[in-house]
């Protein structure tokens, strides 16, 4: 805080510190107004101080958690508590794209352009961008591979890192972690003789210093891999055995800022049971606990379900509209958007990283594209 009272001649009788606790109450929009009327705002606004104060106080207001949801024709961020508001995006790239994780307000997309894969950091709220190539673009070219992406944030380092995940079935090394780092701008490469399948292309779950998959060992076992930024490894966890014998499926979901899991099982078509577990890590001893926080019933079944961070689920149980559901209130509200290829939590930021840059005007150029009249005209 006192790097705070450095930073600007403030206003009189304010200092900065006072100023930076008025201002994280403020929308982003009327920051960026704000740093654009007075260079001593803008030095504010732009600190490390700030950012990380109007980070904290954002995320901890449950009326600004949003999610972002893709369709592959229309994606957009619903704010949880007003689900029916579906906002419009204005994205670097095109729809075509793979959403791998958001923390801190930043989203990590990879996508195709002239047929390679790039990898793209976005913050939507400050309308920004940054786009990168991949570290190998064919690591099957020599040996098969199962591949499978990450993101996630070293906050020892203030650094945001995106992780690639070669397993390969034979030969050494096992495991190549390609990781690159927002501070050095650059790739290195992690091997490992340890093999882990990934059940998915992207990770399963971000919280902050972690980034989860569910995935499977050599002798088969289904455990969770939950990757450490600072110590740039992986720490192996076994699921509670009532997870694995009970429920008919489970998802790794950020509950309330922890890691847990949210296990699902249905006696009858019309009623079931969500329980929540949380697990406490221990990482310098090397140990792991599980606690069962919370065990919900409802009187649906469903097909597929997401975890929010603020405990809410997003339930699909096709043909039927998605909705949000709270499992502590019981209250549910269509999402309006249908279906649903990939979710993920969000909340506003001023985070930016290193290369950033500004987004263009994709949303008025879709309109520009849309209206018949101004195609014949250009």
């Amino acid at each position: 805080m006192n790097n705070a009272r450095r930073i600007t001649g403030g206003v009189p009788g304010l200092n900065d510190e006072i100023l930076g606790v008025i201002f994280s109450r403020l929308p982003v929009k009327t920051l960026m107004r704000l740093k654009c009327l007075y260079k001593d705002y803008s030095k504010l606004i732009s600190s490390p101080w700030f950012i990380n104060l109007y980070s904290k106080r954002f995320s901890s207001i449950p009326d600004n958690h949003c999610i972002f949801v893709q369709t592959g024709e229309i994606n957009r961020l619903i704010r949880i508590q007003y689900p029916g508001d579906l906002i419009k995006l204005n994205e670097p790239c095109s729809t075509d794209y793979t959403v791998i994780g958001s923390i801190n307000g930043l989203i990590c997309l990879v996508t195709l352009i002239d047929s390679r894969q790039w990898i793209c950091l976005w913050n939507p709220a400050i309308n920004q961008y940054k786009m990168f190539r991949v570290h190998n673009e064919n690591p099957q070219e020599k040996r098969k591979c199962d591949i499978s992406m990450g993101f996630g944030y070293d906050k020892d380092s203030d650094d945001y890192k995106v992780m690639r995940i070669l397993s390969y079935k034979k030969g050494g090394p096992l495991t190549i972690l390609e990781i690159y780092s927002t501070n050095s701008e650059c790739w290195k490469e992690v091997k490992s003789n340890r093999r882990l399948k990934m059940s998915t292309s992207f990770c399963n779950v971000i919280v902050e210093g972690f980034t989860c998959w569910v995935a499977e060992d050599l002798d088969g076992d289904i455990v969770l891999a939950s990757f450490v930024w600072s110590k740039e490894k992986f720490f192996i966890i076994t699921f509670p055995e009532e997870v694995i014998l009970t429920s008919q499926n489970f998802v790794a979901t950020n509950y309330h800022g922890s890691f847990a899991v949210l296990a699902y099982s249905s006696p009858t078509k019309f009623k079931a049971r969500i329980d929540v577990w949380e697990i406490e890590l221990d990482i310098a001893a090397k140990q792991c606990k599980w606690i069962k926080k919370n065990t919900f019933h409802t009187d649906f079944g469903l097909s597929t379900h997401w975890g929010l961070t603020g405990g809410d689920i997003v339930v699909e149980n096709a043909p039927n509209m998605p909705f949000l559901f709270n499992l502590t209130t019981k209250q549910r509200w269509e999402l309006g958007i249908n279906p649903i290829l990939s979710l993920t939590n969000y909340t506003q930021s001023l985070v930016s990283i290193k290369g950033f840059r500004r987004v263009g005007n994709q949303l008025k150029r879709k309109r520009k594209d849309s209206n018949p009249v101004r195609a014949r005209l250009n």
